[in-house]
């Protein structure tokens, strides 16, 4: 795969809240910048969409599996997820992605499934801007 792939597969997956983040945002460029304690998420397996149509707002769909289920780890999760952030992707192509803005961030969907028990996080949302690359302050 390459830079420019529109569909990659998550390696790793972090949620900062937008209370918690600095941005530095440029609507319309291609980087983004941001400062905050992200929280790892340890996902077994996920997958990041993007679809860009001219003149149209981007679809982009997040899907993740958390096998780590135990009470007090469900409860964090629940709690994180029931704000507003960022999502910060590291992909199979090398990339090191941001879903999100401060003026559009993502609301992530918890689900809870199966025996033994395992977490779906998704999202799927249309954005005016697509997932940015992240680089540091």
């Amino acid at each position: 795969m390459n830079e420019n792939d529109k569909r990659a597969q998550i390696c790793a997956l972090s949620y900062l809240p937008l209370p918690e983040a600095t941005v530095r945002n440029l609507p319309g460029a291609k980087s983004i910048r941001v400062s905050g304690e992200w929280i790892d998420i340890p996902i077994s397996k996920g997958e990041f969409k993007e679809k860009t149509t001219s003149g149209a707002l981007v679809e982009q769909e997040i899907k993740a599996t958390v096998t780590n289920t135990g009470n007090e780890f469900s409860a964090r999760l629940h709690d994180l997820f029931n704000q507003e952030g960022l999502v910060r992707l590291k992909l199979t192509n090398g990339t090191e992605r941001v879903v999100g803005t401060d003026q559009f961030p993502v609301l992530l969907t918890l689900e809870e499934s199966g025996s033994p028990a395992a977490f779906s996080i998704s999202c799927k949302r249309n954005s005016p801007e697509p997932a940015k690359t992240l680089t540091s302050f």
